[in-house]
């Protein structure tokens, strides 16, 4: 007998066999998805709550760097300082507070560097010991740190450490009390002291100082106790005008004659406050001869018979400059008047002024050759007219005889 398979029947199979399939294809995705296991994992981790026992490891309690205290106030830590040569050679007295600042800077930003440098210092145990435990939280990031950053103190805090360099224990090498603020490197040189060439400064300031040595204290020129400052322009309106002894044009300071008694007095001047310029003309009185001669270098230049001073108030012998040139005041001077910056020796005043020597005209031609003057020193007016033209202010004058 013939068994027969019905249509149902192959279609039960097919969907057997597709189901079957199915079930192979799940059972294999299911065997290599580790997703499941990773999970059960997780959870069994999660599970594991003893890690609440950290905080029992009392490391808290051992905040034994109040221990390394006292060896790590062994200065080691100064002598990475002391080989800066830096640190020694200091141009500015603001440099050790930069240097304070350096240190605290230094101190905050490298605690880790600062603790490890005092645990290869010492040679204790305890150091090295002490010096662990605060690096190991550094290198796990996973372990909780026992002893946080904000309950350790700074076991080299910048106010404990001393300044390996205090200000005070560092010396000045440009002590105020040693130098001047607008002194010179170099002390100008003197002018040769003959010929007829010399220098001369022209004040731009109304009232210029004058010094005792380059920047050294102010001085004030007198006669006989009267305070003669300098002041520009003069008393009788003409710039104020000095002959130069030491300096020559980009020197900060000049020496010069300044109007005084003694005569030749001379002052330290600062020469921004004044112009250069120079004269190679000389003005020569001689007392002996009563003459008077202009030189420009080794040339005569005019020569003439003069009035000088009489005997009871002499034309005195001394070194002075063409001051100021200035009309005569009155007949007896003479068309011109030509101020010495040179005091009388003789006289304390004179028409209720200071006795002060110049070359002017006159109004009694006939006393030429003779003394016969208060100290000044007379020539025709026709000579003293010619004389002005000739003469730089600042020029060179000397009383010589």
């Amino acid at each position: 007998m013939r068994i027969g398979i019905s249509r149902s029947d192959r279609i039960g199979f097919v969907v057997f066999i597709v189901l079957a399939s199915l079930l192979a294809v799940l059972l294999i995705s299911n065997r290599g998805d580790g997703s499941t296991e990773f999970a059960q994992e997780v959870e069994t981790f999660a599970d594991i709550a003893p890690a609440q026992a950290v905080p029992t490891t009392a490391a808290i309690e051992m905040p034994e760097p109040a221990a390394t205290a006292e060896p790590v106030t062994i200065l080691p830590a100064a002598a990475p300082i002391e080989d800066e040569p830096e640190d020694e050679e200091p141009v500015e007295v603001d440099e050790p507070a930069e240097q304070a600042e350096a240190s605290t800077t230094e101190g905050d930003t490298s605690d880790d560097e600062a603790s490890t440098e005092t645990a290869s210092a010492g040679t204790g145990e305890t150091q090295s010991e002490a010096a662990a435990p605060a690096a190991a939280p550094t290198e796990t990031g996973d372990v909780p740190n026992p002893q946080p950053a904000t309950d350790v103190p700074n076991p080299q805090p910048a106010t404990d450490v001393p300044n390996p360099q205090p200000a005070t224990d560092v010396p000045n090498p440009q002590p105020a009390t040693a130098s001047a603020a607008s002194a010179p490197a170099t002390v100008p040189a003197d002018a040769p002291a003959g010929g007829t060439f010399t220098r001369t400064l022209t004040a731009t300031v109304s009232r210029p100082t004058l010094h005792t040595t380059p920047g050294g204290p102010q001085f004030t020129p007198t006669f006989n106790g009267t305070a003669l400052p300098a002041v520009n322009p003069t008393v009788f309106g003409n710039a104020l005008v000095y002959r130069v002894l030491a300096g020559e044009p980009g020197d900060p300071w000049a020496k010069v004659y300044v109007p005084a008694r003694p005569n030749g007095t001379t002052a330290w001047v600062q020469t921004s406050q004044f112009n250069w310029s120079s004269s190679n003309r000389m003005l020569q009185i001689n007392v002996s001869t009563n003459t008077v001669t202009v030189f420009e270098g080794n040339n005569v230049l005019l020569t003439t018979a003069a009035v000088l001073g009489k005997s009871s108030s002499p034309t005195p012998r001394a070194n002075g400059w063409v001051e100021e040139i200035m009309a005569g005041p009155s007949a007896a001077y003479g068309p011109r008047l030509i101020s010495l910056g040179i005091y009388s020796d003789a006289l304390n005043s004179f028409g209720g002024s200071v006795p002060k020597i110049a070359l002017h005209g006159t109004n009694n031609p006939g006393l030429m050759g003779q003394y016969a003057s208060n100290g000044c020193i007379r020539v025709p007016n026709d000579v003293i007219s010619q004389i002005a033209g000739m003469m730089p202010i600042g020029s060179k004058v000397q009383i010589v005889g």
